[in-house]
């Protein structure tokens, strides 16, 4: 399998990361853009890749108060699904190496729990580095300082201030060194 987290971009804004950690902070609250219905709907692939290949604890029992609506949604989300993930497996051709979409595999339900954290942890890194664009409009978050964080502002201007301060004491201690180049033995 691929690296299990994707790097955020260098090249994003401190004040737009900030910006979208705090909506990221905002949807977990929600529970529902990170949910498993979601991420499903939203990346089937991956989905499939971390968590939909194996077999859940069949050992559920049955909701007695099941509505005959919820099982139709439920069918038809379910369909659109296996459709949108047979897609995405047609696109990447015959020379992948991602698991097979007609074989379950058995996981203990602990290992199951990891690769659920693993998923969503990629997802919101995802998130953050504005992967989301079909689902999300960042322009609305990226331009928003509802969303700044005084405190974490600070903070990134502190840091920045130290950073160019030891890079300033390296260049003068480069300056007043007496090497000569010229070994001494």
């Amino acid at each position: 399998m691929q690296n299990k987290y994707i790097p955020i971009t260098k090249n994003i804004p401190k004040t737009i990361l900030n910006r979208r950690f705090k909506k990221l902070q905002e949807l977990i609250d929600n529970e529902e853009y990170f949910s498993e219905e979601q991420i499903r709907m939203r990346d089937p692939l991956l989905y499939f890749i971390y968590v939909g290949q194996y077999i859940r604890n069949q050992n559920k029992k049955p909701d007695s108060n099941f509505n005959l609506s919820e099982i139709l949604i439920d069918q038809i989300q379910k369909q659109e699904y296996e459709i949108r993930l047979q897609e995405m497996y047609d696109k990447l051709g015959p020379n992948h190496d991602y698991p097979n979409l007609m074989i379950e595999a058995r996981i203990k339900d602990t290992d199951l729990e990891d690769q659920e954290d693993i998923l969503i942890r990629l997802m919101h890194d995802r998130f953050i580095n504005g992967l989301d664009k079909d689902f999300i409009d960042y322009e609305q978050i990226d331009l928003n300082e509802d969303y700044d964080d005084q405190k974490q502002m600070n903070l990134d201007i502190e840091e920045e201030y130290f950073e160019n301060q030891n890079i300033d004491l390296r260049e003068e201690e480069v300056k007043q060194s007496e090497y000569t180049g010229i070994q001494d033995y």
